[in-house]
């Protein structure tokens, strides 16, 4: 796991990141903690009642910074960019200003998926293929099959149209690719991040 000292520096950094690009006038002390059970990279638990903000807390996945401890500035961008949008009263879901803020921050809009176990699905109408995490509980459609099926006047989801398990993976950690590489807004290039050398794995 990631000292205390280092998740310190780079929290105070990315709280500082975000407060310059949303233009807050102060920054509300804001929890970080670490959560096993979390499958994802972070999360923001916002508290808004009637009156608005009134407090958030960030969870950290201990598992996805054990793989990739390279991302942590950028997911507590990514997850501070909530907080903050919530505390100036806007919308703070995945939207375009949220986006634009998060790279602005230099932060990371996506976080990569740990080593595991996928499932490949295959749509028996268009042969395209459905990577999911957990297996499907259920029967599951191609979304652009099924609203085609729909505007033929067709059943969309009959059973003979849902998605066929194809294969079983285990996929290791990701590479970073270029949306990692790279932050961009506008054209112009805000922040480099290195990928991870070879040896490094």
């Amino acid at each position: 796991m990631l000292s205390p000292a280092i998740l310190d520096r780079e929290s105070r950094r990315a709280f500082d990141a975000v407060k310059a690009v949303l233009g807050l006038p102060r920054w509300p002390r804001i929890p970080i903690r670490w959560n096993r059970r979390l499958r994802r990279a972070g999360r923001a638990i916002i508290e808004m009642p009637a009156g608005g903000f009134q407090s958030a807390v960030i969870e950290l996945s201990p598992a996805y910074f054990a793989v990739y401890p390279g991302d942590l500035y950028g997911i507590l961008v990514h997850e501070a960019v909530h907080v903050g949008l919530a505390i100036l009263d806007e919308p703070f879901g995945h939207d375009e200003g949220f986006r634009r803020a998060c790279l602005a921050a230099g932060g990371l809009l996506h976080s990569r998926w740990l080593p595991g176990r996928v499932y490949v699905y295959r749509c028996p109408l268009c042969e395209g293929e459905v990577e999911r995490r957990r297996p499907a509980s259920e029967s599951r459609w191609c979304a652009d099959c099924a609203d085609e099926a729909e505007a033929a006047g067709a059943d969309a989801y009959a059973a003979d149209r849902a998605l066929v398990l194809v294969r079983t993976e285990f996929r290791g950690p990701e590479a970073v690719d270029d949306k990692d590489v790279t932050i961009q807004t506008g054209g112009e290039a805000v922040c480099t991040l290195d990928p991870p050398s070879p040896d490094a794995r």
